[in-house]
Protein backbone atom coordinates (compact mmCIF):
# COMPACT_ATOMS: atom_id res chain seq x y z
CA UNK A 1 0.00 0.00 0.00
CA UNK A 2 1.53 3.27 -1.17
CA UNK A 3 1.58 5.97 1.86
CA UNK A 4 -0.28 9.30 1.28
CA UNK A 5 0.83 10.91 4.68
CA UNK A 6 3.07 13.34 3.18
CA UNK A 7 0.76 14.97 0.53
CA UNK A 8 -0.55 18.76 1.09
CA UNK A 9 -4.20 18.88 1.72
CA UNK A 10 -6.06 20.88 -1.52
CA UNK A 11 -5.57 24.27 -1.02
CA UNK A 12 -9.03 26.47 -0.22
CA UNK A 13 -9.67 29.76 -2.32
CA UNK A 14 -12.12 32.06 -4.83
CA UNK A 15 -13.09 30.26 -7.94
CA UNK A 16 -13.56 32.51 -11.19
CA UNK A 17 -17.53 32.10 -10.44
CA UNK A 18 -17.42 32.80 -7.01
CA UNK A 19 -14.56 35.98 -7.56
CA UNK A 20 -17.26 37.38 -10.61
CA UNK A 21 -19.67 36.92 -8.03
CA UNK A 22 -18.14 39.39 -5.39
CA UNK A 23 -17.06 41.69 -7.88
CA UNK A 24 -20.40 42.22 -8.47
CA UNK A 25 -21.52 42.33 -5.26
CA UNK A 26 -19.00 44.96 -4.44
CA UNK A 27 -19.95 47.31 -7.86
CA UNK A 28 -23.14 47.26 -6.84
CA UNK A 29 -22.44 48.58 -3.48
CA UNK A 30 -20.55 51.37 -4.68
CA UNK A 31 -23.70 51.89 -7.51
CA UNK A 32 -25.51 52.56 -4.02
CA UNK A 33 -23.23 54.34 -2.52
CA UNK A 34 -22.08 57.05 -4.68
CA UNK A 35 -24.94 58.64 -4.80
CA UNK A 36 -25.81 59.15 -0.99
CA UNK A 37 -22.01 60.29 -0.90
CA UNK A 38 -22.34 62.57 -3.85
CA UNK A 39 -25.66 63.97 -1.98
CA UNK A 40 -24.44 64.07 1.25
CA UNK A 41 -21.48 66.32 -0.05
CA UNK A 42 -24.19 68.82 -2.22
CA UNK A 43 -25.82 68.80 1.42
CA UNK A 44 -22.40 70.38 2.80
CA UNK A 45 -21.85 72.50 -0.17
CA UNK A 46 -25.35 74.23 0.07
CA UNK A 47 -25.01 75.32 3.63
CA UNK A 48 -21.75 76.49 3.13
CA UNK A 49 -23.46 78.73 0.45
CA UNK A 50 -26.05 79.45 2.25
CA UNK A 51 -23.71 80.25 5.21
CA UNK A 52 -21.57 83.13 2.78
CA UNK A 53 -25.04 84.46 1.46
CA UNK A 54 -25.76 85.11 5.42
CA UNK A 55 -22.52 86.98 6.14
CA UNK A 56 -22.90 88.99 2.91
CA UNK A 57 -26.47 90.05 4.56
CA UNK A 58 -24.47 90.19 7.94
CA UNK A 59 -22.42 93.15 6.27
CA UNK A 60 -25.12 94.49 4.12
CA UNK A 61 -26.96 95.20 7.32
CA UNK A 62 -23.64 96.35 9.13
CA UNK A 63 -23.33 99.08 6.10
CA UNK A 64 -27.17 100.32 6.73
CA UNK A 65 -26.65 100.55 10.56
CA UNK A 66 -23.60 102.74 10.29
CA UNK A 67 -24.58 104.95 7.17
CA UNK A 68 -28.67 104.78 7.64
CA UNK A 69 -29.37 103.25 4.10
CA UNK A 70 -28.70 100.15 1.59
CA UNK A 71 -25.85 100.74 -0.17
CA UNK A 72 -26.25 102.14 -3.33
CA UNK A 73 -26.58 100.82 -6.55
CA UNK A 74 -25.75 102.59 -9.93
CA UNK A 75 -24.11 101.46 -13.52
CA UNK A 76 -23.31 105.38 -13.75
CA UNK A 77 -24.81 108.21 -15.10
CA UNK A 78 -27.06 111.29 -13.76
CA UNK A 79 -29.75 110.92 -11.52
CA UNK A 80 -33.28 113.81 -11.46
CA UNK A 81 -30.95 115.75 -9.48
CA UNK A 82 -28.53 116.22 -11.73
CA UNK A 83 -26.03 114.35 -9.67
CA UNK A 84 -23.51 111.87 -11.46
CA UNK A 85 -22.93 108.56 -10.16
CA UNK A 86 -20.10 105.81 -10.66
CA UNK A 87 -20.39 102.66 -11.50
CA UNK A 88 -21.06 101.46 -7.93
CA UNK A 89 -21.69 97.97 -6.93
CA UNK A 90 -23.07 97.13 -3.43
CA UNK A 91 -20.80 93.90 -3.39
CA UNK A 92 -17.71 96.64 -3.66
CA UNK A 93 -19.96 98.77 -1.09
CA UNK A 94 -19.83 96.12 1.64
CA UNK A 95 -16.51 95.03 1.62
CA UNK A 96 -15.05 97.06 4.95
CA UNK A 97 -18.08 95.24 6.87
CA UNK A 98 -17.06 91.68 5.70
CA UNK A 99 -13.45 91.92 6.67
CA UNK A 100 -12.18 92.93 3.90
CA UNK A 101 -11.34 96.60 4.06
CA UNK A 102 -8.12 96.13 2.62
CA UNK A 103 -9.16 95.12 -0.77
CA UNK A 104 -11.43 98.49 -0.55
CA UNK A 105 -9.17 100.93 0.58
CA UNK A 106 -6.32 99.76 -2.41
CA UNK A 107 -9.24 100.79 -5.04
CA UNK A 108 -9.76 104.24 -6.67
CA UNK A 109 -13.23 105.24 -6.36
CA UNK A 110 -12.86 108.27 -7.44
CA UNK A 111 -12.50 107.16 -10.81
CA UNK A 112 -14.81 104.17 -11.17
CA UNK A 113 -16.47 103.79 -14.13
CA UNK A 114 -16.41 100.79 -15.70
CA UNK A 115 -17.55 98.17 -17.74
CA UNK A 116 -17.05 94.56 -18.83
CA UNK A 117 -17.98 92.83 -21.78
CA UNK A 118 -19.71 89.91 -23.80
CA UNK A 119 -16.37 88.31 -23.98
CA UNK A 120 -14.39 89.06 -21.00
CA UNK A 121 -12.39 91.73 -21.48
CA UNK A 122 -12.62 94.55 -19.14
CA UNK A 123 -12.58 98.08 -19.38
CA UNK A 124 -11.90 100.51 -16.26
CA UNK A 125 -10.80 104.02 -16.53
CA UNK A 126 -8.58 103.71 -13.44
CA UNK A 127 -5.93 101.22 -14.08
CA UNK A 128 -5.57 100.77 -10.84
CA UNK A 129 -8.47 98.87 -10.34
CA UNK A 130 -7.69 96.37 -12.97
CA UNK A 131 -6.37 94.09 -10.39
CA UNK A 132 -9.71 93.05 -8.78
CA UNK A 133 -10.94 91.69 -11.80
CA UNK A 134 -9.39 88.81 -11.29
CA UNK A 135 -9.87 89.21 -7.80
CA UNK A 136 -11.32 86.33 -6.00
CA UNK A 137 -13.09 86.49 -2.88
CA UNK A 138 -14.59 83.44 -2.07
CA UNK A 139 -16.83 84.59 0.50
CA UNK A 140 -18.51 85.64 -3.18
CA UNK A 141 -18.37 82.32 -4.42
CA UNK A 142 -20.70 79.60 -4.15
CA UNK A 143 -18.90 75.82 -3.43
CA UNK A 144 -21.54 74.02 -5.74
CA UNK A 145 -20.65 76.28 -8.92
CA UNK A 146 -17.24 76.20 -10.65
CA UNK A 147 -15.19 79.26 -9.78
CA UNK A 148 -13.12 81.61 -12.06
CA UNK A 149 -11.07 84.22 -10.25
CA UNK A 150 -12.77 87.19 -9.26
CA UNK A 151 -16.42 85.61 -10.38
CA UNK A 152 -19.15 86.01 -7.87
CA UNK A 153 -21.96 83.92 -7.59
CA UNK A 154 -24.52 86.61 -5.17
CA UNK A 155 -26.48 88.85 -6.86
CA UNK A 156 -28.63 91.82 -5.68
CA UNK A 157 -32.39 92.12 -6.28
CA UNK A 158 -33.51 94.33 -8.76
CA UNK A 159 -37.21 93.68 -8.85
CA UNK A 160 -39.72 92.58 -11.59
CA UNK A 161 -40.11 95.10 -13.82
CA UNK A 162 -38.96 95.20 -17.39
CA UNK A 163 -36.85 97.96 -17.18
CA UNK A 164 -35.66 97.15 -13.02
CA UNK A 165 -32.56 100.14 -13.76
CA UNK A 166 -34.93 103.08 -14.25
CA UNK A 167 -38.78 104.33 -13.50
CA UNK A 168 -38.92 105.10 -16.83
CA UNK A 169 -36.86 104.48 -20.15
CA UNK A 170 -35.02 107.03 -22.00
CA UNK A 171 -36.17 108.28 -25.21
CA UNK A 172 -37.18 106.68 -27.99
CA UNK A 173 -38.67 104.51 -25.22
CA UNK A 174 -40.07 106.40 -22.89
CA UNK A 175 -43.86 105.33 -23.81
CA UNK A 176 -42.61 101.94 -22.68
CA UNK A 177 -43.58 102.28 -18.78
CA UNK A 178 -43.78 99.56 -16.48
CA UNK A 179 -45.23 100.52 -13.05
CA UNK A 180 -43.03 98.21 -11.51
CA UNK A 181 -39.80 99.54 -12.89
CA UNK A 182 -36.78 100.24 -9.71
CA UNK A 183 -39.24 98.17 -7.19
CA UNK A 184 -36.36 96.03 -6.13
CA UNK A 185 -34.45 95.56 -3.21
CA UNK A 186 -31.82 98.11 -4.52
CA UNK A 187 -33.03 101.10 -7.35
CA UNK A 188 -30.41 102.97 -9.56
CA UNK A 189 -28.87 105.61 -8.25
CA UNK A 190 -30.86 105.94 -4.92
CA UNK A 191 -29.97 105.15 -1.46
CA UNK A 192 -32.88 103.03 -0.13
CA UNK A 193 -33.99 102.87 3.88
CA UNK A 194 -35.99 100.24 5.59
CA UNK A 195 -39.18 102.69 5.58
CA UNK A 196 -38.46 102.37 1.91
CA UNK A 197 -39.44 98.51 2.53
CA UNK A 198 -43.59 98.78 2.59
CA UNK A 199 -44.05 95.18 2.17
CA UNK A 200 -41.47 94.52 5.19
CA UNK A 201 -38.28 93.53 5.27
CA UNK A 202 -38.58 89.67 6.18
CA UNK A 203 -40.73 89.25 2.76
CA UNK A 204 -38.30 91.03 0.63
CA UNK A 205 -35.42 89.10 -1.01
CA UNK A 206 -32.23 91.43 -1.10
CA UNK A 207 -29.62 88.81 -2.64
CA UNK A 208 -30.23 85.17 -4.62
CA UNK A 209 -27.77 83.56 -6.12
CA UNK A 210 -27.17 82.65 -9.82
CA UNK A 211 -24.64 80.22 -11.88
CA UNK A 212 -21.35 82.02 -13.59
CA UNK A 213 -21.64 82.11 -17.27
CA UNK A 214 -19.85 79.47 -19.52
CA UNK A 215 -16.97 81.97 -20.79
CA UNK A 216 -17.56 80.25 -23.82
CA UNK A 217 -18.51 83.15 -26.81
CA UNK A 218 -18.72 80.57 -29.43
CA UNK A 219 -22.09 78.25 -28.14
CA UNK A 220 -25.09 79.06 -26.19
CA UNK A 221 -25.80 77.56 -22.77
CA UNK A 222 -29.49 78.06 -22.09
CA UNK A 223 -28.66 77.41 -18.37
CA UNK A 224 -25.68 79.52 -17.61
CA UNK A 225 -25.63 82.16 -20.37
CA UNK A 226 -28.26 84.69 -21.61
CA UNK A 227 -29.67 85.41 -25.15
CA UNK A 228 -29.21 88.70 -26.50
CA UNK A 229 -32.24 90.00 -28.72
CA UNK A 230 -32.27 92.26 -31.10
CA UNK A 231 -35.60 93.23 -31.96
CA UNK A 232 -36.07 96.71 -32.57
CA UNK A 233 -37.94 97.55 -29.46
CA UNK A 234 -37.76 97.16 -25.74
CA UNK A 235 -40.19 94.96 -23.64
CA UNK A 236 -42.07 96.81 -21.72
CA UNK A 237 -43.78 94.22 -19.20
CA UNK A 238 -42.40 91.03 -17.15
CA UNK A 239 -44.82 89.18 -19.39
CA UNK A 240 -43.51 90.73 -22.25
CA UNK A 241 -40.15 89.67 -21.44
CA UNK A 242 -41.12 85.92 -20.35
CA UNK A 243 -42.75 85.28 -23.64
CA UNK A 244 -39.82 86.98 -25.68
CA UNK A 245 -37.50 84.77 -23.52
CA UNK A 246 -39.23 81.60 -23.90
CA UNK A 247 -39.63 81.36 -27.93
CA UNK A 248 -35.55 80.92 -27.42
CA UNK A 249 -34.42 78.16 -28.03
CA UNK A 250 -30.61 76.20 -27.55
CA UNK A 251 -29.30 78.57 -30.58
CA UNK A 252 -29.00 82.35 -29.73
CA UNK A 253 -27.71 84.31 -32.59
CA UNK A 254 -26.05 86.57 -29.80
CA UNK A 255 -25.04 85.82 -26.11
CA UNK A 256 -22.90 86.26 -22.90
CA UNK A 257 -20.86 84.06 -22.04
CA UNK A 258 -19.12 85.88 -19.15
CA UNK A 259 -22.25 86.87 -16.27
CA UNK A 260 -20.67 86.82 -12.65
CA UNK A 261 -17.58 86.77 -13.83
CA UNK A 262 -16.73 89.86 -11.59
CA UNK A 263 -18.24 91.25 -8.40
CA UNK A 264 -16.59 94.73 -9.43
CA UNK A 265 -19.51 96.47 -11.87
CA UNK A 266 -23.27 97.24 -11.07
CA UNK A 267 -24.53 94.97 -13.47
CA UNK A 268 -27.34 92.92 -14.57
CA UNK A 269 -24.52 90.86 -16.09
CA UNK A 270 -22.67 90.19 -13.10
CA UNK A 271 -24.13 91.17 -9.71
CA UNK A 272 -28.07 91.32 -10.49
CA UNK A 273 -30.96 89.60 -10.87
CA UNK A 274 -34.80 89.89 -11.32
CA UNK A 275 -37.87 88.36 -10.40
CA UNK A 276 -39.55 88.22 -13.78
CA UNK A 277 -39.16 84.41 -14.67
CA UNK A 278 -38.94 81.73 -11.55
CA UNK A 279 -36.00 80.65 -9.27
CA UNK A 280 -34.16 77.81 -11.92
CA UNK A 281 -35.95 78.73 -15.06
CA UNK A 282 -36.21 76.22 -17.50
CA UNK A 283 -36.52 79.55 -19.77
CA UNK A 284 -33.33 80.86 -21.01
CA UNK A 285 -32.47 84.41 -19.32
CA UNK A 286 -32.71 86.95 -22.22
CA UNK A 287 -32.25 90.70 -23.05
CA UNK A 288 -32.32 93.21 -24.63
CA UNK A 289 -29.28 94.11 -25.93
CA UNK A 290 -28.79 94.79 -29.90
CA UNK A 291 -24.91 95.10 -28.88
CA UNK A 292 -21.72 92.59 -27.52
CA UNK A 293 -21.93 95.01 -24.41
CA UNK A 294 -24.30 93.51 -22.08
CA UNK A 295 -25.82 96.33 -19.91
CA UNK A 296 -28.61 93.86 -19.40
CA UNK A 297 -30.87 96.55 -17.87
CA UNK A 298 -34.39 95.29 -20.07
CA UNK A 299 -34.04 91.95 -19.36
CA UNK A 300 -35.14 88.55 -17.12
CA UNK A 301 -31.96 87.33 -15.51
CA UNK A 302 -33.27 84.73 -13.47
CA UNK A 303 -31.73 83.12 -9.94
CA UNK A 304 -30.19 80.09 -11.17
CA UNK A 305 -28.18 77.27 -8.78
CA UNK A 306 -26.35 74.16 -8.85
CA UNK A 307 -28.77 72.91 -5.71
CA UNK A 308 -31.39 70.53 -6.73
CA UNK A 309 -34.57 72.10 -6.72
CA UNK A 310 -34.02 75.22 -4.70
CA UNK A 311 -32.37 78.53 -4.56
CA UNK A 312 -30.99 80.17 -1.83
CA UNK A 313 -32.33 83.78 -1.00
CA UNK A 314 -31.47 86.85 1.82
CA UNK A 315 -34.01 88.03 3.44
CA UNK A 316 -34.06 91.79 4.68
CA UNK A 317 -34.53 90.53 8.16
CA UNK A 318 -31.42 88.75 7.90
CA UNK A 319 -32.70 84.88 7.26
CA UNK A 320 -31.61 83.02 4.27
CA UNK A 321 -33.66 80.43 3.34
CA UNK A 322 -34.63 78.57 0.54
CA UNK A 323 -36.71 79.28 -2.14
CA UNK A 324 -38.29 75.60 -4.60
CA UNK A 325 -38.16 76.07 -8.51
CA UNK A 326 -41.62 75.19 -8.24
CA UNK A 327 -42.93 78.50 -6.43
CA UNK A 328 -46.08 80.29 -7.82
CA UNK A 329 -44.34 82.98 -10.22
CA UNK A 330 -46.86 85.79 -8.06
CA UNK A 331 -45.17 84.99 -5.08
CA UNK A 332 -42.02 84.81 -6.18
CA UNK A 333 -42.65 87.92 -8.12
CA UNK A 334 -44.20 89.51 -4.94
CA UNK A 335 -40.87 88.23 -2.74
CA UNK A 336 -39.05 90.41 -5.25
CA UNK A 337 -40.47 93.79 -4.84
CA UNK A 338 -40.30 96.01 -1.81
CA UNK A 339 -43.18 97.96 -2.17
CA UNK A 340 -46.15 95.32 -4.37
CA UNK A 341 -48.94 96.30 -1.92
CA UNK A 342 -48.79 100.34 -2.45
Amino acid sequence: MTRRDNQRPPRGGFTIVELLVSLGIISLLIALLLPAVQSARESSRRVECANRLKQIMLGTDAFASDRQHYPEYSSGGTDAQGRLHGNVCPLVEILPYIDQADVYHRMNRENWHGAYDAYGSGLLYSPQNEEFLKHTISLYQCPSDQNRPGSSNYRVNMGTGADSYTKRPAPPFEACFDPNNGNGAFEMMKELQSRDFTDGLSNTAIYSERVIGDGNGTQFDPWRDYSQLDDAWPHCTAGELQSTCQTISGIAKQHASFGGHTWLFASKSHTAYDHILPPNSRIPDCAHDGTAIPSATNSAISARSQHPGIVSVAWGDGSVRAVSEHVDLNVWREQGSRNSHD
